[in-house]
C-alpha cells in the first residue's frame, strides 16, 4: 500500500497565488475603512464610559425630585410586557387600523365649538322671533310641563283612550270645528243680546210661520235639513254594520249548538 502525502504550500507560493492577491488587494484598497473602524473601536470603553457617567448623572437628577427610575422602569416593562399579549396585540392592531377614521373623528371634535356657536346663534334667534310673537319661551316650557304633569295625574288610561279616540273621530275637524264656532257665536250673540235680528221673547205658531219667510231663517233650517240627511245616513250605516255584526254572531251560536 502506498502512502500519499500533501506537503503544505509555503509562504511565497501562497503570496503568488492570484487568489490570494486579489484578497490582500481589497483588504489594502479597504484600509482607510479598516483604520477607522480600529480607531472607534479603541473609542468604545471611552463612549461606553461617557454614556454610563450621563445615565448616572441623569438618574441622581431625577431622584433628587423625587423620582424612582427603578421602579419606573419596572412599571415600563410590565406595560410592554401587557402590550405584547396577543388580545392586546389584537386590540392595538384593530385600532391602528382605523387611525383615519379617529382623525376624521378628531377633526370633528375640533370643530365641535364652532358648531356649538352656530346652534346656539340659531336658537337665540328662535327665541327672540317667539318672544317678538308675544311668547315667552321659558314661561311656555314650564306651563307646558306643569300641564302635563297636571294631566298625567288627573287623567285615567280609559279616558286616554277616550280622548285618543275623539282625536281620531271628525269633532276636532276643521269644518267640525268651525261649525261648532259659528253656533257658539250665535248662542253669544243670542243671549248678550246683541243679534241683528232680534226677535220677540215670546213667538206662537203664526210668529214662526212668519219667520219661515226670514232668509236666515230659511239659511238655518236648509242646513239643519242637510245635517238630518248626512246623520240619517251615518246612522244607517252603522246601524246595517250592527246589524250584520249581530246577525253573524247568531249564525255563528245557532252553528255551534
Amino acid at each position: 500500500m502506498s502512502t500519499l502525502t500533501h506537503e503544505r504550500p509555503s509562504l511565497a507560493d501562497r503570496l503568488q497565488d492570484p487568489q490570494t492577491v486579489d484578497a490582500l488587494q481589497r483588504l489594502l484598497d479597504r484600509s482607510d475603512q479598516l483604520n477607522r473602524a480600529l480607531d472607534a473601536v479603541a473609542e468604545l470603553p471611552n463612549l461606553i464610559a461617557i454614556a454610563t457617567d450621563v445615565f448616572d448623572a441623569t438618574v441622581k437628577q431625577a431622584a433628587e425630585q423625587g423620582v424612582d427610575v427603578q421602579a419606573r422602569a419596572g412599571g415600563l416593562l410590565g406595560l410592554l410586557k401587557q402590550l405584547t399579549e396577543p388580545a392586546n396585540l389584537q386590540a392595538l392592531n384593530a385600532v391602528v387600523t382605523r387611525l383615519p377614521q379617529l382623525a376624521q373623528a378628531a377633526a370633528l371634535l375640533d370643530e365641535l365649538p364652532n358648531l356649538l356657536a352656530i346652534a346656539t346663534d340659531v336658537f337665540d334667534e328662535w327665541v327672540m322671533q317667539l318672544k317678538a310673537d308675544g311668547i315667552e319661551l321659558e314661561a311656555s316650557v314650564r306651563n307646558g310641563l306643569q300641564a302635563m304633569l297636571y294631566l298625567g295625574g288627573q287623567i285615567q288610561r280609559e279616558e286616554l283612550d277616550r280622548l285618543g279616540y275623539l282625536l281620531k273621530s271628525g269633532v276636532l275637524s276643521q269644518y267640525s270645528v268651525e261649525t261648532v264656532g259659528m253656533a257658539g257665536s250665535a248662542l253669544s250673540s243670542c243671549r248678550r243680546g246683541t243679534c241683528e235680528h232680534p226677535v220677540p221673547k215670546r213667538v206662537g205658531l203664526l210668529g214662526m210661520l212668519g219667520a219661515l219667510r226670514d232668509p236666515n231663517t230659511q239659511r238655518t233650517l236648509s242646513f239643519a235639513l242637510q245635517f238630518s240627511k248626512c246623520f240619517g245616513s251615518i246612522l244607517q250605516e252603522k246601524h246595517s254594520t250592527s246589524s250584520s255584526s249581530s246577525d253573524l254572531v247568531a249564525l255563528t251560536q245557532d252553528f255551534q249548538v
